[in-house]
């Protein structure tokens, strides 16, 4: 993760990530529903980065109750706020830079993990196919090495072709 968001430019970063993805301005004084969450995610994405709440508070301009208060509420809306959790974990990755699992809701969560466990059954079935070929293909290893290290370069269809007659009885 990033350290904490010390100077002006760090934080104006995260605000402007937020205002993007909730359309609401963090520093501005307003009751709207945009505002609130924008300011709720701000919250508790530069509190993770370290910075305490009465430092958020002073950045907001607002007591550090009010941002207590944000970040329960905010940890309510990621459980039960489908569009607020989505647009939290975009500013998340965007910020820090990581995909936060433990965001998205259980459902998703069972989602992914069946893609992931069929992927995973799919994946080992390939990789034993690939096992066997080359367990099968172990006893030509010689051979292999031997004419690998006997073509001079530019012979291979020469080469090709003499073991071709040697195989075909011509």
């Amino acid at each position: 993760m990033k350290g904490a968001p010390h100077t002006e430019k760090e934080i104006r970063r995260l605000a402007d990530i937020c205002f993007v993805n909730f359309d609401g301005d963090v520093f501005q004084r307003c009751r709207e529903r945009r505002f609130v969450d924008a300011r709720i995610t701000f919250s508790m994405l530069i509190n993770e980065q370290g910075i305490i709440p009465t430092r958020i508070g002073r950045i907001l301009d607002r007591n550090h109750a009010t941002i207590l208060h944000y970040m329960k509420r905010g940890e309510a809306l990621l459980e039960t706020n489908r569009a607020f959790r989505k647009k939290y974990v975009a500013c998340r990755e965007e910020y820090i830079g990581e995909d936060p699992i433990f965001y998205y809701s259980t459902k998703e969560l069972r989602r992914k993990f069946l893609e992931m466990q069929s992927d995973c059954r799919s994946l080992r079935e390939k990789h034993e196919a690939l096992q066997e070929r080359v367990r099968s293909s172990r006893r030509l290893e010689p051979i292999i090495d031997m004419v690998r290290m006997r073509t001079k370069p530019g012979t291979e269809d020469e080469v090709l072709s003499k073991l071709n007659r040697i195989y075909n009885g011509t």
